[in-house]
Order: C-alpha cells, then structure tokens, then sequence
C-alpha cells in the first residue's frame, strides 16, 4: 500500500460512504459481464464472497481489481489481495459492510 497523505487518507478514510460507493459500482460493474442468473447482490449489506454470494474466486479477483482501480481513482493506493487480508481470521471479502471497513482501516494505516 502507498502511504496517503493526510488529507486524502482523512477523506477517505472518514468517509464509508465513498468507499462504499466505489465498492458498489465495482459490483454493478462485474454485473455488466454475469448471466441473469448469476448477478451480484448490489446493496449496502450485501454479501460479496462465501455461500450467500455467486461470485467465485476468479471473480473474486476480478472485482477485488476493479475495486481497486476505484479507490485509485479516488486517491486510495491500496492493494486488497495482500497477505494483511488474506491472514484476517474473518474474511474482508465476506461482505460489503466488511469490505468497507477494511480498506478504511488499511487507509488510515
């Protein structure tokens, strides 16, 4: 991860909301190239990773990327698939309200 500095790190870090916005948009993206069937939950509590959710590992990745790509965007250096993430006893990925709550937490450092 690269450091931010403090201005970007306070408005990205004390704001979920756009940290969930980013992660939502990922979603509905992924959505544009997933069956009907297979859609992603694209709400605020939704689950992203497990048995509640369509998505696997690859698509995993593939959104994890995405989401990243996002946070870039908006002055959040983050890499999400690092062994910080991966070594969690509960998974970051589980869920939107996880996954917000952890790249909070690595952007505030």
């Amino acid at each position: 991860m690269t450091p931010l500095s403090p201005d970007a790190a306070q408005s990205v870090a004390g704001t979920d909301d756009v940290v969930r916005d980013v992660v939502l948009q990922a979603m509905r993206l992924a959505n544009l190239a997933r069956e009907d069937s297979a859609q992603l939950d694209v709400s605020p509590e939704a689950p992203i990773f497990g048995p509640d959710s369509a998505l696997d590992s690859l698509g995993l990745v593939a959104l994890l990327l995405d989401i990243e790509d996002g946070l870039r965007g908006i002055g959040c250096e983050v890499v999400l698939s690092d062994e910080r993430a991966m070594s969690q006893q509960r998974s970051p990925f589980r869920s939107v309200p996880a996954l917000v709550a952890y790249i909070t937490s690595v952007a505030r450092g």
